[in-house]
């Protein structure tokens, strides 16, 4: 079965012209990517849950709300840096439907690194301050190291998510691929051709 329905848009403000819209970075630590399309969520999801059933080597799990589908690894295969694929739906004013499709780690994962970056920034700079008045005031700039161990942690931080965003690309291809197959479509293999 050969499908048409999908084509590749980019909103703008300036113009209402439907043309490719490249995703952030693929693969990137959250790429994301847009399409049209004129089936209905209830099909995209009908469609993924057959493939889930028919083709499924690596066991992938289905989540969904009514516009909201989140496609997932099974727990026993996952790993802090595992990616999952959050697939949304938005009416159009031409009665398409607009799929937006977002891989990345787990949100706990996402929030616990930017969370983790905040608090140690924070931390760095109230060292670097507090040093910097303990030395004009004549002290002892006890704070300076402070900022010292803030900063490697957060160069500690910053490797380790480098590596885990190495280890996840292998799982954020299969997503794609996955998706492409599912609903017949090479839309989001597309995206990437178009950024290399």
């Amino acid at each position: 079965m050969e499908l048409e329905p999908f084509r590749l848009i980019f909103l703008s403000q300036r113009s209402a012209s439907i043309r490719y819209f490249p995703p952030m970075e693929v693969p990137g630590f959250r790429p994301r990517y847009r399409f049209g399309t004129t089936l209905s969520p209830t099909d995209i999801a009908r469609m993924i849950r057959e493939r889930l059933g028919n083709n499924n080597p690596r066991g992938l799990l289905l989540r969904s709300t009514q516009d909201h589908l989140v496609l997932t690894f099974p727990q026993r295969d996952s790993a802090a840096w595992t990616p999952q694929m959050d697939i949304s739906f938005e009416a159009m004013s031409d009665g398409r439907n607009l799929v937006r499709c977002l891989i990345g780690p787990n949100p706990t994962i996402w929030m616990l690194f930017a969370g983790g970056y905040l608090a140690l920034v924070l931390l760095a700079l109230t060292g670097l301050t507090l040093g910097i008045a303990q030395q004009m005031a004549g002290d002892t700039p006890w704070g300076h190291p402070l900022a010292g161990l803030a900063t490697a942690a957060i160069l500690v931080a910053a490797f380790v998510e480098r590596t885990g965003r190495r280890r996840a690309r292998p799982d954020m291809h299969y997503l794609s691929i996955f998706v492409d197959d599912a609903l017949g479509c090479k839309c989001l293999e597309l995206a990437r051709e178009e950024l290399v």
